[in-house]
């Protein structure tokens, strides 16, 4: 067994598949995903979800390796974003071009795999405003988050590079919440970004009970307030309403909070908060990721690019703060209700400097920094980048754990605890400026663990040490109900093909000169030709077939799987038809049965009825004579029967000798038999012109 290899992933047919399609580019990202004992990996090159029981994987007998989770509707984006909902009955595939969401099946089986372990499975999936990304090449997502408090565990919020909030449930768009300035399209580079005014990231804060924004004024009458008291009695429904803090992190550092509901078209936005202690850099002018860890209040950890991390506190202030800001003139800003207090920064190795090198290690490094809560420790979570993975733990989350379960009021609340960072891999240890980007990264629970896939194909997998005391208690499962939508189909192949082919530069009819161009024009000329021609064309082209190849993939790849699940329903088929046929075989012979079952206890009850001493005479006699009856009746049957066999045999017999007759007259020649016929009609003429005759004269004799 590797050490740092647990789990021997390395030798897994899943994560060799997953190596023959990582992506060229070396940029942190995240393609697997897990949750409770299912890892999920996202394989590139066939354009489907590979997912693996690690935890019945420890066994020595495997009857399951992993299964393969095929999209019903084509994949088209660049996903570098694996994403399963809380409950683990969605999965979220992420691109900078767009979002599609994996419906898991149902599980079952001894070893908990999906349809009992079955190789393929082909789930139904659909994107999310798919023509919108079309339509906007400049549109871009940032992150996306499932909602805690989704009942059904579908509700998603995508944060878009326009300053844009999209929540979505299932693939209708529910709300679009606007987080700061909007600029226009095709604005990619104004002076928004610049600035360091789009929002780079967002995470939910716990949420909390809405204030009354509608207080009573000095001047309104009692008329008014229980006016205003009646309708409010009838518009508030009988649950309590909440609200969820959005806190936003814009590049500049500026950190604003959205005050929403879950299924609410009404937002308020406020900041940006204040942070204190104040500092001229306002705590990071490149910040990139953000973290909010649910603690009592809600720790805030901010992420710059150069490795520095801010642990602050996110409080209500004692009152609203107006903010000014000139560059959120077109939005409505509110208030601000909270404020920020950062009790420390930490500031990450961001790679280790190469043997005989001086300065310090890693100062020369500048990598965007991603973050990802431990859901078992709540005081830890974990920062990855291009040069490896760090552990963080806030050490301050207890002591205000502690002070807030002591009933002794005499406690006092001490922060001076200082965090702890544990560089866990670097992948950057030399001045050359190829990196091994982490692909990855899964959080394991019971026996907790972590999953690193590198942008070498290595995998890591390590065990952590957790504390038995900071074990976090699990949410209660969520039930989740929802009507399915009709899915989007999502962009066309030959939609996809005309974005690639889409050029973003014009090339104009050049016009003749006066007088021939020089050697050196002509040769910048060529050269700018031969440049576009590779970045407009050629580079365009291998998109392209690399589009093809995967399209003609994920066909074959559905094909296979078509027919294997024809194959599979034609056997079910035969084995329905062969089980329907016994049941039929089987339930004649049960009704005959029940028929001779039947007659007997008739009879039974006959005889039981007869011999009962207590018996009337009438009874005895009726049945006596039925039963007299019953004889006469079969005899008469019997006698009937007989004669009518011996109907039927003089029939017979009747039927042959009218057969045997036919056959032995003799009949004459047609020839003969016409002269026989016209002597017999002359004879018959003769004799009655001869009657004629006797009765003439003997009318004339008087006779």
């Amino acid at each position: 067994m590797s050490l740092t290899d647990i789990l021997e992933l390395n030798k897994t047919e899943l994560f060799a598949k997953i190596r023959d399609g990582l992506p060229l580019a070396q940029r942190t990202q995240n393609l697997l995903d897990c949750k409770d004992d299912l890892l999920f990996a996202w394989d590139a090159k066939e354009c489907c979800l590979l997912v693996r029981n690690w935890r019945s994987s420890l066994a020595a007998d495997v009857n399951v390796q992993f299964q393969t989770l095929i999209p019903s509707s084509t994949v088209s984006l660049e996903v570098d974003r694996v994403l399963a909902s809380n409950e683990c009955s969605l999965v979220a595939l992420s691109g900078p071009r767009g979002v599609t969401i994996l419906e898991l099946p149902r599980r079952w089986g001894p070893e908990g795999y999906y349809k009992d372990g079955k190789a393929r499975i082909t789930c139904r999936t659909f994107g999310l405003d798919t023509q919108l990304f079309l339509n906007n090449p400049h549109l871009e997502v940032r992150q996306l988050r499932w909602h805690p408090h989704s009942v059904s565990d579908s509700t998603l919020l995508v944060l878009l590079n326009n300053n844009t909030i999209r929540v979505y449930n299932h693939s209708k768009l529910r709300h679009v919440w606007q987080v700061g300035p909007s600029f226009r399209r095709g604005e990619a580079n104004s002076s928004l970004c610049d600035f360091g005014e789009v929002a780079v990231d967002f995470d939910i804060a716990p949420a909390k009970k809405p204030v009354d924004t509608e207080p009573a004024t000095e001047n309104e009458s009692t008329l008014d307030k229980s006016n205003r008291t009646l309708i409010a009695a009838k518009s508030v429904p009988k649950q309590d309403k909440i609200e969820w803090p959005l806190v936003v992190l814009r590049e500049n550092g500026n950190i604003y909070v959205l005050m929403t509901g879950l299924d609410s078209d009404n937002t308020r936005l406020q900041g940006p908060i204040t942070i204190t202690p104040q500092t001229q850099d306002n705590y990071g002018l490149e910040s990139c990721a953000l973290l909010i860890i649910p603690s009592l209040p809600p720790t805030v950890v901010i992420a710059e690019s150069n490795g520095k991390l801010h642990h602050a506190l996110l409080m209500e202030a004692e009152g609203t703060e107006h903010s000014f800001n000139e560059v959120d003139d077109f939005v409505l800003i509110e208030p601000a209700e909270y404020v920020i207090h950062v009790l420390e920064t930490v500031e990450l190795e961001l790679g280790l400097a190469a043997s005989g090198a001086g300065g310090v290690a890693g100062a020369s490094y500048n990598y965007p920094v991603y973050l990802k809560r431990d859901l078992i420790n709540e005081m830890r979570y974990f920062a990855y980048h291009n040069a490896g993975l760090h552990a963080v733990t806030v050490s301050f989350i207890s002591e205000l754990q502690r002070y807030l379960d002591s009933e002794s009021e005499e406690d006092r609340l001490e922060l001076a605890a200082s965090s702890r960072a544990e560089y866990i891999l670097c992948t950057k240890f030399d001045s050359s400026e190829s990196v091994n980007a982490v692909f990855g990264l899964a959080l394991l629970q019971i026996p907790a663990g972590v999953v690193l896939l590198l942008g070498s194909g290595q995998v890591i997998s390590l065990k952590l040490v957790i504390d038995a005391q900071l074990l976090v208690t699990p949410n209660e499962n969520k039930q989740a109900c929802l009507d399915v939508t009709q899915q989007e189909s999502g962009p066309s192949f030959v939609d996809t093909i005309k974005s690639l082919l889409q050029r973003s530069v014009n090339q104009p009819i050049l016009a003749e000169k006066l007088s021939s161009p020089s050697a050196q024009e002509s040769y910048e000329l060529l050269n700018q030709a031969i440049e576009v021609l590779r970045e407009q064309y050629l580079k365009r082209h291998d998109l392209v077939r690399a589009a093809f190849a995967r399209h003609i993939n994920q066909i074959q790849l559905k094909k296979e799987q078509q027919l294997q699940e024809i194959q599979d329903l034609e056997h079910e088929r035969e084995l329905i038809s062969e089980r329907a046929h016994k049941l039929a075989e089987r339930f004649e012979e049960i009704s005959y049965s029940q028929e001779l079952l039947v007659r007997k206890c008739n009879g039974l009850m006959q005889k039981a009825n007869a011999a009962l001493p207590n018996n009337v005479v009438a009874e005895r006699e009726f049945a006596q004579e039925v039963a007299r009856l019953n004889t006469v009746t079969q005899s008469i049957a019997a006698g009937l029967e007989g004669a009518k066999k011996t109907l039927n045999k003089q029939r017979y017999h009747i039927a042959k000798s009218q057969e045997d007759l036919k056959k032995n007259a003799y009949e004459l020649p047609e020839k003969q038999h016409r002269t026989i016929t016209e002597i017999l009609t002359q004879l018959t003429g003769e004799i009655d012109r001869q009657i004629t005759d006797v009765k003439r004269i003997n009318k004339i004799v008087g006779v």
